[in-house]
């Protein structure tokens, strides 16, 4: 069943960013639902509303974050419910060559949920 939460979403190229409830699954295959508890929304964000990045609107902004995990789905392991953790939207993946010459900024398989977070019409988010 999605939960439903607050978050800072940018609806259209240069309008004003909007405190909106959105929906969040469950977390599937590989995933995991953590409760975030402190966000910064940044200058990259300021791109992501200006249009500069890409135009794949609406888009849920804040893509640093920290909280504590309250469900992990199949196939996770070495995390639990009530760990406390820091997150980034796109995880580098570790193995390519960017991640193994320690540049995960650069990472060329970024991993990100498998399922789209919602507006409550519906709407998926990027």
């Amino acid at each position: 069943m999605p939960h439903e939460v607050h978050a800072v979403v940018a609806a259209k190229q240069g309008a004003p960013v909007e405190l909106r409830t959105i929906l969040v699954p469950d977390p599937g295959p590989g995933e995991v639902l953590v409760a975030v508890q402190a966000c910064g929304v940044c200058h990259t964000d300021l791109h992501y509303r200006d249009g500069a990045i890409s135009d794949e609107f609406p888009f849920l902004l804040g893509h640093e974050a920290a909280g504590v995990i309250e469900a992990v789905g199949p196939g996770v392991t070495g995390l639990a419910p009530g760990d406390y953790v820091v997150l980034a939207w796109r995880a580098p993946c570790g193995l390519c060559r960017s991640c193994r010459r320690g540049r995960p900024w650069y990472c060329f398989d970024s991993r990100n949920a498998g399922q789209p977070m919602t507006l409550q019409d519906g709407t998926a988010l990027t």
